[in-house]
């Protein structure tokens, strides 16, 4: 733990959960079984008769769909890959049969780490655990949480070829802190389903590691409405020079300019006072 107590310097903070106050909507088409593979493609599964027609619809801002690709069920169940997510970084599906669309909406986003630390974060919901989501890492890999309860680091490593607590789960709105043994660049992706309707983050007084709950990239504040207050700092990382980049918050407005956050991007806050982080977000039929 001694290069990550150098690159943390001085942190310390209670404990988060994401609610979700959403309703479930009439209908039942689900898409399910989100899996990124490591060579590239993304596929899900949904609950579609042989015989039905649809179409897969896609886009990378979750406002402008586009139609990918349509046809007829051939057999008995309905499984679709998209042999062109490689292609980018970020990419979000749904499914239209007749006048009905899913309920719901799958995804993957990919980021980038460096050779040493990144701050990182699952923006999806019914995600994988740790040991399935980042397979193949070597040993020395590590992925720190930061528990608000016991003001510490936990950490989960690779050994042996193995996480240590495969079972640990990155939930949505919180981060955690990842280290690339390698010298390497290298990619590690998230999938599962983009998370709609009320959603609300606690943020406690103190410390914690936070990140947004929709996976796009954007202002922390004016794109993603996240609830500052004076006295307030945001610690954002910077990957290429390994060091963590502040911007506090004084007498209504960003000292150092207002913090630019990436999709899969985790930050620290040191809050003043406790709040919640809530969004409102629906995707435009």
């Amino acid at each position: 733990m001694s290069k990550l107590t150098s690159i943390l310097g001085r942190l310390g903070a209670h404990s988060p959960l994401l609610k979700s106050e959403s309703g479930a909507a009439p209908g039942s088409l689900l898409l399910s079984e989100a899996v990124r593979f490591p060579y590239g493609p993304f596929r899900f599964k949904a609950n579609l008769a042989k015989g039905a027609r649809f179409a897969v619809e896609v886009c990378t801002d979750l406002r402008t769909w586009t139609l990918l690709t349509e046809g007829t069920v051939q057999g008995d169940s309905f499984e679709f890959l998209d042999t062109e997510a490689a292609k980018y970084s970020y990419r979000f599906y749904r499914l239209k049969c007749g006048e009905s669309r899913s309920l719901n909406v799958l995804g993957y986003v990919s980021t980038t780490v460096p050779p040493g630390f990144a701050m990182i974060a699952n923006p999806f919901d019914n995600s994988a655990p740790v040991g399935e989501a980042l397979k193949g890492w070597p040993d020395g890999t590590t992925l720190n949480r930061f528990d608000t309860r016991l003001f510490r680091l936990g950490e989960n490593a690779v050994k042996h070829g193995k996480w240590t607590n495969p079972g640990e789960r990155l939930p949505p709105g919180e981060g955690a802190i990842f280290y690339n043994p390698t010298s390497d660049y290298k990619s590690l992706s998230f999938c599962g389903e983009v998370m709609q309707g009320n959603l609300s983050v606690p943020i406690p007084s103190g410390f914690s590691i936070r990140s947004s709950i929709v996976p796009l990239p954007g202002n922390l504040v004016s794109d993603m409405d996240f609830p500052i207050a004076n006295g307030d700092v945001v610690h954002v990382f910077d990957r290429d020079q390994q060091k963590y980049v502040l911007y506090p918050f004084e007498n209504g407005q960003w000292t150092a300019g207002e913090p630019l956050i990436g999709v899969a991007e985790s930050f620290w806050v040191a809050k003043a006072d406790p709040g919640n982080w809530v969004r409102h977000f629906t995707i435009e039929s």
